[in-house]
């Protein structure tokens, strides 16, 4: 996960890396080059195996091209978020040499940059020439690597996830009544395996988080809020990380792409603001979960939703208020330390007043 900005020195090369399976292709834009003054061709590029030792061989190689350039201070590494492979190699990167503060960009940015290039060829050595111009050009932020114990925390509830929706599409074939016997009973078979499992995993994320105390700590304070469970608070703390780390709040909810986007132009086009839906699908659908229930209570919640139906709002825009407030509340809370108190405020004024 990406961070807050990472110093950049004036005079940084940006390496830009193309990270497969068992390979990664780099590309070193030294400062001051830009496309198209300079040709993708005149890139020094070479592929290496996407393991530690790989890492090692890369890093000489950074050493013998850049000798003379003040190595390795100015340099910095972005690749395109590929998952698995791209999160374990930013990993091994920094255990080598934190110096080079891999970037882990958003494959949508990175690909609609390289479009804007024009190229007429793909090739894992062209994108990894492009993606050091992309780092040239945007300078992002370096990746924060997850500790071992919430990296599988976070695999934990994602593959909870996958045995949910498993779950749900078996039940649903399930209610069709089957007229063969034998089908029906595979099938009350197959959900009673995967409520077994589900249950499992949960009982193995209490564990992970019940072994850090901060996380558990966290999780805790997440859960006072009405409407957020401990899957809820877990999917949050493991996709987004500590949401302490953002300045603002905006800057967290444009992150979790809950932020309002326009599309306005002329005098023709005037589109109702909607959700931008650039972040991460996972925390959008565990807070809208969040926000369904909360607005079925009793709580400062349920009526801000109403105020807002009542403002003409549709539902859909109202609940997604509610799920920008919800993903607020949680960075306000870990920031505070304190439990929710849905009272806060009148207290705040009676207080004032006395």
């Amino acid at each position: 996960m990406n961070a807050e900005p990472t110093p950049v020195s004036p005079s940084t090369h940006w390496v830009g890396v193309d990270v497969s399976k068992d390979t990664f292709d780099a590309g070193l834009v030294r400062h001051g080059q830009k496309w198209p003054a300079v040709a993708l061709a005149a890139i020094p590029v070479r592929s290496f195996s996407r393991t530690r030792e790989g890492v090692s061989e890369f890093v000489q190689w950074l050493d013998n091209l850049l000798a003379d350039d003040g190595y390795p201070s100015g340099v910095r590494v972005v690749m395109e978020a590929t998952g698995r492979y791209s999160s374990e190699l930013a990993v091994w990167m920094l255990e080598q040499h934190p110096a080079l503060a891999p970037a882990i960009a958003p494959p949508r940015q990175t690909a609609a940059f390289i479009t804007s290039l024009g190229l007429r060829n793909k090739t894992d050595k062209l994108e990894a020439r492009a993606l050091g111009f992309y780092g040239m050009e945007r300078q992002p932020p370096g990746y924060q690597p997850m500790t071992p114990l919430e990296a599988q925390l976070r695999e934990l509830a994602r593959y909870r996830d996958t045995l949910v929706r498993e779950r749900t599409a078996a039940s649903n074939r399930a209610g069709e009544t089957p007229l063969c016997p034998a089908v029906r009973s595979m099938q009350h078979k197959r959900l009673r395996l995967l409520d077994r499992d589900i249950e499992r995993i949960e009982e193995q994320m209490h564990q992970h988080v019940h072994q850090a105390p901060e996380l558990d700590r966290d999780i805790q304070l997440l859960s006072t809020i009405y409407g957020v469970g401990f899957i809820t608070a877990v999917t949050i703390r493991t996709e987004l990380g500590d949401l302490r780390r953002f300045d603002r709040a905006r800057q967290l909810t444009a992150y979790a792409g809950l932020n309002p986007s326009l599309r306005q132009s002329g005098s023709s086009i005037h589109g109702r603001a909607h959700m931008n839906k650039k972040g991460n699908p996972r925390v959008r659908q565990c807070l809208y979960l969040a926000a369904m229930v909360a607005i079925r209570g009793t709580n400062d919640l349920q009526r801000t939703y109403r105020q807002l139906r009542e403002q003409g709002k549709s539902a859909m825009a109202a609940l997604g208020a509610i799920m920008r407030k919800l993903l607020v509340l949680m960075r306000a809370i870990l920031i505070s330390g304190k439990p929710y108190d849905p009272l806060w405020k009148t207290r705040t004024k009676q207080t004032q007043n006395a």
